[in-house]
């Protein structure tokens, strides 16, 4: 049968939209893929599983009290323990980090808070909201943790803390850093925290999950953020510094950190140099792991702490 050049051309037309309906099914295929994946592994940051805190005998830990207090948005219960000395004003808040609760080091935590008590610190740990035994829906990395630091801050002020140094760990440690840009506190002791949330998990958010960096830092941020009404970009710990001044800082942070790369920390050590020269100081030890430099080196860690700590006493 012979073909007409119009017949022709409707068949290569046919074809030239099916090709093109095709490839339009399967990019929506592709970004629904995406879309699913980001949206599960976001679920799955947002939700660590809870750590139990561990059981301990009564004789190997301070004495405390159990305390309860609301987060500053009024609906989050924090739990949490205030070790305190008869007639003392100075306290330590220590802030654990991601997946963690208030024992940062579980048992071993008890050995750094009765080294602070000896040196006459009172100690106020809490879980941070969705951790241990708080309530909370989220865990958001620091950026809502701030608040229930400022809230920590505002309970160990009532009970007549007027000295307070924040201790944190990888996002508690940034979340420290954040809460003290709004509260006043004399020091701020942050053990591998990341420069500014945004930034860091548009670069790095592939540290925390099997998947490649693009497209899914961003898209994963992006299902984050809309889960939660968190805005990233408000947690800059470099621009916020600033409001830290006149306190202390003290920054520590392992060089061969895989989570949080030790150039967060270089950043925010030079950052504050130029607010607040003479009031900065970073120890990089040959730790490769987040925030466990006083697992591998305690004796060195503490040390380093209350020399630290001392210049502070001696103003």
């Amino acid at each position: 049968m012979r073909i007409s050049g119009v017949t022709y051309s409707a068949r290569k037309t046919h074809k030239a939209r099916n090709t093109i309906i095709t490839v339009i099914i399967l990019l929506l295929v592709v970004v629904l893929t995406i879309v699913i994946i980001s949206a599960y592994n976001g679920w799955q940051l947002l939700h660590p599983e809870r750590k139990d805190i561990e059981a301990f005998s009564s004789n190997i830990v301070p004495e405390y009290r159990d305390i309860n207090i609301r987060g500053t948005d009024k609906d989050i219960l924090l739990k949490g323990w205030f070790f305190q000395i008869k007639n003392n004003d100075r306290t330590v808040i220590l802030a654990h980090s991601y997946g963690k609760n208030r024992l940062e080091f579980g048992e071993k935590s008890i050995t750094m808070i009765k080294s602070f008590l000896d040196k006459g610190y009172n100690v106020f740990t809490l879980d941070f909201r969705n951790s241990g035994q708080s309530d909370g829906k989220y865990t958001t990395m620091g950026c809502y943790e701030k608040d229930d630091l400022k809230a920590a801050i505002h309970y160990v002020k009532q009970q007549g803390s007027k000295h307070i140094i924040m201790m944190g760990f990888s996002t508690g440690a940034a979340a420290s850093l954040l809460a003290a840009e709004e509260e006043k506190v004399e020091a701020v002791i942050a053990d591998s925290p990341y420069a500014n949330l945004e930034d860091y998990l548009k670069r790095d958010l592939n540290r925390w999950v099997s998947l490649p960096a693009f497209p899914f830092n961003n898209t994963i941020l992006y299902v984050m953020e809309a889960m939660t009404g968190m805005d990233t970009s408000n947690a800059d710990i470099e621009k916020s510094l600033k409001n830290l001044s006149p306190g202390r800082l003290l920054l520590i942070h392992g060089k061969g950190d895989g989570i949080i790369p030790v150039e967060n920390s270089r950043r925010l050590n030079s950052r504050y140099a130029e607010i607040a020269p003479g009031m900065s100081e970073i120890w990089e030890t040959d730790d490769t792991g987040n925030a466990t430099s006083y697992l591998k080196y305690p004796e060195e860690y503490m040390n380093k702490v209350f020399e630290f700590l001392g210049k502070i006493e001696e103003k």
